[in-house]
């Protein structure tokens, strides 16, 4: 065997060598790359920054450089807040600035665009100026008092609708209590006054005495009173119009017109609440 032949032995090798077995090749493992804290732009990113290492250095630090590292943290965050402060302030002085700019121009009170303007003329024009806005805001101030007045006319509009439906329900108790001979409740027996209706006829009187100031109150145009129905005495329709007290008699001539009226409307099963109602609309 001596000499050694290292083709031999090679040979040898490549004859009784266990074969390794085969693997597939192997991407190499890379580690997870961590995120690199960005570059501040703003005061928001440098607060931000600070934020995150303060979270990521506490309890890692020594106690000598834990107190450094939280003096210089504190002193940044100051300078930070300083900042933004004056960054606020330069920002509220900038747009006070343009503003006054603004206002200058506005403020300019031109009369005439081109030619010769006289102290005379331009008295005129300024004059003629202040008065249009004079109008303008009167104008302004009438058109505001229209609206108020419409709107406080809409809310007693609906008060009113309101008030006569409490009023056809107080009217209907009284009418069921008294046909049962039951006594009336004081709060039933004052009728509810309807806060539209006198400001409708205090408006009226208003504008007829506004008008016609040579006619009297109650007296119509032409000095003629309607006529009355035939079979209704003069005033009957007046009497029923006020409300009476509960108990109240009406005394009646037996044989008369009214009389036989009433009897044959009592026969027939007249609904004298809505006939009343439905005349006081009419009228």
């Amino acid at each position: 065997m001596w000499p050694i032949n290292c083709e031999i032995a090679i040979a040898k090798l490549w004859v009784y060598s266990k074969p390794r077995p085969t693997t597939p090749p192997t991407t190499p493992l890379t580690l997870p790359l961590h995120q690199l804290t960005p570059k501040p732009s703003s005061f928001k990113d440098s607060e931000q920054g600070l934020q995150r290492w303060k979270a990521k250095l506490t309890g890692l630090l020594s106690s000598p450089s834990q107190k450094s590292y939280e003096k210089w943290h504190t002193g940044t965050e100051e300078v930070l807040a300083s900042g933004q402060l004056q960054q606020l302030d330069l920002r509220v002085l900038q747009q006070q600035v343009e503003q006054q700019k603004r206002g200058r121009s506005r403020s300019r009170a031109q009369l005439q665009v081109r030619g010769k303007l006289c102290a005379t003329r331009a008295l005129e024009l300024r004059a003629a100026k202040a008065e249009l806005l004079a109008q303008k805001a009167q104008a302004k101030e009438a058109r505001v008092a229209q609206q108020a007045a419409n709107q406080v006319r809409r809310q007693l509009r609906g008060l009113g609708v309101e008030v006569q439906k409490q009023e056809r329900l107080r009217k209907k108790r009284v009418r069921a209590l008294t046909q049962a001979s039951n006594p009336i409740p004081p709060e039933d027996q004052d009728p509810i006054p309807n806060p539209e209706a006198g400001s409708e006829a205090s408006s009226e009187a208003g504008s007829k005495v506004g008008s016609e100031p040579g006619l009297e109150p109650g007296s119509e145009r032409g000095g003629s009173e309607p006529e009355p129905e035939p079979g209704f005495e003069p005033g009957f329709e007046r009497a029923f119009e006020l409300e009476l007290e509960p108990g109240f008699e009406l005394e009646v001539e037996p044989g008369s017109g009214l009389a036989s009226e009433l009897q044959r409307r009592l026969e027939e099963g007249v609904d004298w609440e809505a006939e009343w109602e439905g005349e006081r609309e009419s009228m």
